[in-house]
């Protein structure tokens, strides 16, 4: 495994794909979801997973977001395998918006959206101009900038559901895997 400052070196024959599964299976205990799967998505490509309930589409989503480890094979972002690369790093790079996102009791809208900055904080940093900006562009684009203040507990499934797209939105990845 690579040191935690050092980025892997791209696996061969990945390069080319923005985001690939080799030989991937995923399970959760005994259970077997996924198995050898192979699947790349290129670099730009809007892509759509289409199954029936229960056959693995979010366990896919999860592993591609590097939060379930597979089983066997391996999930390759940009040549390099996810797993080896720093959590940080792979949370600038990909976004994951889940079906169910909790949000924590009382929060207000506009603190949930700057949750998604958090990857590109530093330790002690502060926020930025370009934090603000980030947050208020994610606001106004999913319109919903006049629920800044409200507390998320108060809106409707609907303005929820923008909440949460503002906030991955604000994450500012080149990857966002919708649930």
């Amino acid at each position: 495994m690579a040191p935690a400052s050092v980025d892997p070196a791209p696996v061969p024959g990945s390069v080319g794909h923005r985001l690939a599964a080799e030989g991937l299976a995923l399970a959760y205990g005994d259970r077997t979801v996924v198995s050898d799967l192979d699947l790349q998505i290129r670099t730009g490509a809007i892509t759509t997973i289409v199954g029936a309930n229960g056959c693995g589409k979010s366990t896919l989503l999860r592993a591609f977001a590097r939060l379930l480890p597979p089983q066997a094979g391996r999930v390759v972002l940009d040549g390099r395998e996810i797993h080896r690369t720093p959590t940080k790093q792979i949370a600038c790079e990909i976004g994951l918006l889940p079906q169910n996102p909790i949000a924590p009791e009382g929060i207000a809208v506009a603190d949930l959206v700057g949750r998604g900055r958090h990857p590109h904080q530093g330790m002690l940093a502060r926020w930025s101009a370009k934090d603000y900006q980030v947050v208020a562009e994610s606001l106004e684009a999913t319109d919903i900038a006049d629920l800044a203040d409200r507390s998320v507990d108060e809106l409707s499934g609907g303005q929820r559901q923008r909440v949460w797209i503002a906030m991955a939105l604000a994450q500012e990845t080149g990857i966002l895997l919708l649930d």
